[in-house]
């Protein structure tokens, strides 16, 4: 492995892991910019690339990484890597299953919490002391034993709705058509076969689906219309999955009391964005996932699956072994005596 180029396109998110790499014998060449030139100027020997989201692999990267073996990306999604792409050249694709259920469940508790408490209006109004005379009136509810729809349950689905039947005894309606039939029970969940069913009965509605084409605006203006007037949106998974410009609508008709956003698309919301002055909408700037302890275990998830693949041993998370064991793959076999 000695003097195997990998590139990381933006910092990992613990700064340890390139040395991880160094340590192994490797050269490591960090492109902390957007730019996709930048990255294909320095692409062209690198067996390994790391991608941060939402930096995107392309054609025109896959060609230009004439000896890549693998692409890791920062977490668990990949829609930001042309997969097919990168089969059909035989170069492998890994993610990192299960990092993001702790925290990004936490998170998503939180902006839950800070809608149903107003969170927002309270700390302005501490501060500049307005709220005193309003808050015997102000229309906060409890979270306690209210009804859920989660769209998606994995990972962090799942979590998402132990946490809320173990600590706020709510009721879970989940919407899944690919979950094993045996997570539900587990969690505390009870499915659903339409998402149309689901969406009036709920108080919170929480989007935890991968973003995939089957999946992308699977919440727009129709499914918001579903749920129930003062009903509200959380969203820490994927920006494409949610329509902004109907929960906007939405959110200005009264019919939506509220949102939380951690994701966005595109991302960042450009300057001007009506969501980011709607005094509803509590957002956070996709950090969900990005705690201290999740950074260092998704960083050294992504340097030890490269290693692996890098000696020739299928890594963990493989997302196209296709690209792996077909006759196109550029994984370098052993030599056996």
């Amino acid at each position: 492995m000695s003097e195997s180029h990998v590139v990381l396109w933006r910092r990992m998110f613990d700064p340890s892991g390139p040395d991880k790499f160094r340590e192994a014998g490797c050269r490591v060449t960090i492109v902390d910019s957007d730019s996709e030139g930048d990255l294909i100027a320095v692409l062209g020997d690198a067996r390994a690339l790391w991608v941060r989201y939402p930096q995107k692999v392309t054609p025109r990267v896959l060609d230009a990484g004439r000896s890549l073996e693998v692409i890791s990306s920062s977490g668990f999604g990949t829609d930001n890597i042309d997969i097919e792409g990168a089969t059909q050249r035989g170069i492998l694709v890994v993610n990192h299953c299960g990092f993001g259920r702790i925290p990004v469940s936490e998170h998503t508790i939180m902006l839950m919490l800070a809608l149903a408490h107003r969170l927002l209006w309270g700390d302005a109004g501490a501060r500049d002391g307005s709220a005193w005379d309003k808050r015997a009136d102000l229309p906060t509810f409890d979270l306690e034993g209210k009804t859920v729809g989660i769209i998606g349950l994995g990972y962090i689905g799942a979590e998402l709705a132990r946490k809320l039947t173990a600590a706020f005894h709510c009721s879970i309606l989940a919407y899944d058509p690919y979950v094993d039939p045996r997570i539900s029970p587990l969690c505390g969940a009870t499915m659903v076969s339409d998402l149309a069913e689901l969406l009036p009965q709920v108080r919170f509605l929480c989007l935890c689906p991968e973003l995939t084409p089957e999946t992308r605006n699977i919440v727009g203006a129709k499914e918001l219309s579903l749920l129930p007037t003062g009903a509200f949106v959380v969203n820490a998974s994927r920006g494409g999955a949610l329509d902004l410009e109907a929960l906007t609508k939405a959110l200005d008709s009264g019919h939506i009391a509220g949102a939380g956003i951690d994701v966005y698309q595109p991302e960042p919301l450009p300057s001007g964005h009506p969501l980011l002055s709607h005094p509803n909408v509590v957002l956070t700037p996709h950090t969900a996932g990005l705690t201290a302890e999740t950074n260092v275990r998704s960083t050294m998830s992504a340097v030890e699956q490269i290693l692996m693949a890098l000696r020739g041993e299928l890594p963990r998370f493989p997302k196209n072994p296709a690209a792996w064991e077909g006759p196109q793959s550029r994984r370098r076999r052993p030599v056996h005596a």
